[in-house]
């Protein structure tokens, strides 16, 4: 289950903007936490799994017709490709009338998820 950023989240987040591998100080996450914080168009999503453990993130932007995913994080014991698609399909239910894109380094997981989504039989 996805969980919009507010404040009280901020050392979860922290904690899991700390895990990307470009990070090396602590100013890098406070500057990320805030840039998403100052625009009504940027959003962090943290994710519980199924264990209702803190496990994830993912970052959005919105656009007028799209939603930029621009970060998928995972803990190291829950990443798995599975997992980043259960965080978008759970995004993609927010925005529901929104199509779901990726950045340079989101874009393979995007399509996978994608892909995943149209290969489901229709009920």
């Amino acid at each position: 289950m996805l969980f919009k950023y507010r404040n009280e989240y901020k050392k979860i987040a922290m904690d899991m903007l700390s895990l990307l591998p470009e990070v090396n100080d602590i100013d890098f996450v406070e500057e990320e936490i805030e840039w998403y914080s100052n625009s009504n168009s940027r959003n962090i999503y943290l994710w519980r799994n199924k264990e209702n453990n803190w496990a994830g993130l993912i970052s959005v932007e919105e656009k007028s017709k799209n939603i930029i995913v621009r970060r998928i994080i995972l803990t190291p014991e829950s990443w798995s490709i599975n997992n980043c698609c259960i965080m978008i399909d759970a995004l993609s239910h927010i925005y529901i009338d929104k199509k779901v894109i990726g950045t340079m380094d989101t874009t393979s997981i995007c399509e996978i998820w994608e892909k995943r989504k149209n290969d489901e039989p229709a009920e």
